[in-house]
């Protein structure tokens, strides 16, 4: 007997001795149940499409209640492992991987718990009974019902949730998942300038006007950084992240019903099971309902519905994040030619301990891995600052119970908070709007993008910007309002972000808003299995000069543009346009391959702009007719009868096991052809993250809803269940694959 089935062997005898006390979850549609939870008497009730519904008398009370105990019903071990992530405990409590490791030591140095605990007395009285609230409702389901196979197996008890654990959660999701990006592209820019020969003048036309103050001295400064901690540690951990979204609304001019009707698909991996996003449906007595998606651990739900009033949120892409250059002497930091001692923080993680060092600012010094559990030496470090400020974690929750408000109250509730988001709203009296929300830093002497000497107190951050700066719009002449991770600043504001996400989604969204009058629902879902690319419009022209007579070459010529499972010309584009961007950015560093293909790997994101702003932005010249012509023999060479489904696959794996059960179990689906792609509003895209880990990035939840009715179309890839031992574990993927939806009654 292998070894292998030695393991499952046990697995199956643990399996069955513990059989009798763990929550199997058999349930069907109509199943009902009741909880008392500190006084309120609430029913749940398995809706014919597995989701769970809460039926409560008191909706201000009872709406949080319900939404803690049924993400613990559905979603235990996901949000005790979102709790452990957010305080850097993994490893203390789950068996070791690489990747709990390194995500120990990155939440540890961000500080994340601590800094929740100074923002518990500034939340107010009835913020704080909100929350309370909706943790009262997770320990009641704790107390009451047993533990879940994953951790009877891990030996693993969790403690009751407390309120300072949903502010880290928050910190957690919002920065390790969204808003770290602006580290990794200020790393990588360092990297760039001060290790490499590349060419600073492309550089600078690419982040424009962000690396316009860059000089000799400041490039020094870089190359006399010690202990940066690599890029292959940027990104560290297994558990789901954001990417990209796309968003939309309609008012009535533009619908057949004569009011808004809005569109929302966040994306992130979707391979990791279950899904990060969690459905949940309130029914009040006093007439309040709710149907949205949030996230387990977390007291709110982000995007959905009420009855006056429909939103959704794409990541923004604010600059809500910076390093710093810190000089460092005798475990002081300098400021204006006076040294001030560190702050120094002794962590036990697995089995070693880390010293971790922050400013008076809550600059924390960064080094590598290898170095963190060394005293700190002499010299010039990297320190990393996020704006995770008491107030705005006390301002960015006055969306808890979102019952009662129109569009112009929840942008006002919307403004300041530490997501960083683009925010879109309809409602029933016919209001449509955006609200741009998070909390950014005003910066006296750069943009943000580059990292200063911190020694120099003017290139500190000064204080925030107010609510009232960050940009909004409400009923716009047109009609229509989308968002998809582009750029959008305020004419007359400050800078808000230094980074943002390619327009070719936003730009596709607003040709199909603008093809007719007016819509219907079942038009929003065509729209979200769209999968035309402009960017591949734009690139074939540019090939076709050096395109031969090949069949797949002429094929390339006369293609729609769009992905399809059965397509050769999709497979051979997707083929080409990675071997023409390999070629891109080999020229622009000098044809060093290791760098590049670090960069590839690690900063895929900012090289995908790279690419793209060389490429294709208007007045682009760097890319030269042998470039081309080489690539597309590289890729006749390699090419080898594909069509896109061959190229394009997508699977799941369960969060706790990540792949290691046996395929008879059923936990895990193997890959499956997908016409999602990357430069599409149905966007897909693998990749592999730092740890080595295989994932599927791609829309995490779609939902269509016409505010003159109180039905939603949705579609969850994975369904409510995170028990892989429910009867409804992984439901909706088949949906989802389809490009299917089911209908929600409010």
């Amino acid at each position: 007997m292998s070894v292998a089935k030695a393991l499952f062997l046990v697995l199956g005898v643990a399996i069955s001795i513990i059989a009798l006390n763990v929550n199997w979850q058999y349930e069907y549609p109509g199943w009902t149940t009741s909880a008392n939870i500190t006084g309120s008497v609430i029913t749940f009730k398995r809706s014919d499409d597995m989701i769970l519904i809460a039926m409560g008398k008191d909706s201000k009370t009872d709406f949080l209640k319900s939404l803690g105990w049924m993400q613990a019903h559905d979603r235990y071990v996901q949000m005790c492992l979102f709790r452990l992530a957010s305080q850097g405990q993994l490893t203390k409590y789950l068996p070791f991987s690489e990747g709990s490791f390194k995500q120990d030591i990155k939440s540890n140095q961000m500080n994340l718990y601590a800094l929740s605990q100074k923002s518990i007395p500034l939340l107010s009285a009835d913020k704080t009974q909100k929350i309370q609230d909706y943790i009262d409702g997770i320990n009641t389901y704790f107390t009451t019902k047993p533990r879940p196979i994953e951790f009877i197996l891990f030996n693993y008890y969790p403690a009751p949730f407390e309120i300072v654990d949903v502010l880290t959660i928050y910190k957690f999701i919002s920065f390790a998942g969204l808003n770290d990006i602006c580290l990794t592209i200020e790393k990588m820019l360092i990297e760039i300038t001060a290790e490499t020969d590349a060419d600073l003048n492309v550089l600078k036309t690419v982040f424009s006007p962000h690396l316009d103050n860059i000089d000799d001295d400041l490039i020094e400064i870089y190359k006399s950084i010690k202990d940066m901690r690599a890029l292959a540690d940027q990104d560290t951990t297994d558990l789901p992240k954001m990417t990209n979204s796309n968003n939309w609304v309609v008012s009535g001019a533009h619908s057949e019903s004569g009011l808004p009707m809005m569109g929302s698909d966040p994306h992130m991996d979707v391979s990791t099971q279950p899904n990060l996003f969690f459905e949940s449906h309130y029914v009040g007595e006093d007439g309040h309902r709710v149907f949205g998606i949030g996230v387990p651990g977390i007291a709110l739900v982000v995007m959905g519905r009420t009855n006056n009033l429909s939103f959704s949120l794409t990541f923004g892409m604010l600059d809500m994040a910076d390093y710093f250059v810190e000089n460092i002497v005798d475990n002081q930091y300098e400021r204006d030619g006076v040294f001030y001692p560190l702050t120094e923080r002794f962590v036990e993680i697995h089995n070693q301990t880390f010293l971790f060092y922050d400013t008076k600012e809550g600059h924390t010094i960064e080094r590598s891995i290898e170095k963190s559990a060394q005293p700190l030496a002499d010299g010039r470090y990297l320190a990393a600052k996020f704006a995770l400020t008491p107030e705005a974690d006390s301002q960015g929750l006055n969306m808890l119970v979102p019952f009662g408000m129109d569009v112009v109250e929840a942008m006002k509730q919307s403004r300041v908070n530490i997501m960083g988001s683009n925010y879109l709203f309809g409602d029933t009296q016919g209001n449509i709007g955006y609200q741009q929300g998070g909390n950014v830093a005003k910066r006296a002497t750069s943009t943000g993008l580059l990292p200063l000497p911190a020694w120099n107190s003017a290139n500190l951050w000064q204080e925030y910007l107010t609510a009232d700066e960050f940009h909004s719009v409400t009923n716009p002449p047109e009609g229509f309002l989308a968002t998809a991770n582009n750029h959008i600043q305020s004419p007359d504001g400050p800078n808000v972000a230094t980074f943002s996400g390619l327009d070719n989604r936003v730009n596709r969204v607003r040709q199909l808003l603008q093809s007719k009058e007016k819509f219907s629902v079942e038009d929003f879902k065509n729209f979200q299995s769209d999968t035309y690319s402009l960017v591949a419009e734009k690139v074939v022209p540019l090939l076709a000069p050096v395109l031969g007579n090949t069949a797949i070459e002429q094929e390339l010529l006369a293609w729609d543009f769009r992905a399809t499972i059965t397509s050769r010309p999709a497979a051979f584009y997707k083929m080409l346009f990675k071997t023409l961007s390999r070629d891109i950015l080999m020229k622009l560093f000098k044809q060093d391959e290791v760098r590049l293909t670090k960069y590839l790997r690690y900063c895929e994101y900012p090289m995908s702009f790279i690419v793209h702003s060389l490429l294709i932005a208007p007045g682009a010249d760097y890319v030269t007719q042998d470039i081309l012509a080489q690539a597309v023999t590289t890729t006749l060479e390699q090419y080898k009868d594909e069509v896109y489904g061959d190229l394009e696959q997508v699977f799941f794996t369960n969060i706790a096991f990540g792949g290691k059960l046996p395929s008879w179990m059923g936990v895990d689906m193997p890959a499956v052809p997908t016409s999602h792609c990357l430069e599409c509003i149905k966007v897909g895209n693998q990749r592999t993250n730092l740890v080595g880990t295989t994932l599927y990035l791609s829309q995490a939840w779609r939902m269509v809803t016409d505010m003159s009715t109180d039905i939603l179309e949705t579609v969850l890839p994975g369904g409510p269940g995170g028990n892989i031992l429910s009867n409804f574990y992984g439901r909706e993927i088949d949906l989802w694959l389809n490009d299917l939806y089911k209908t929600v009654q409010l």
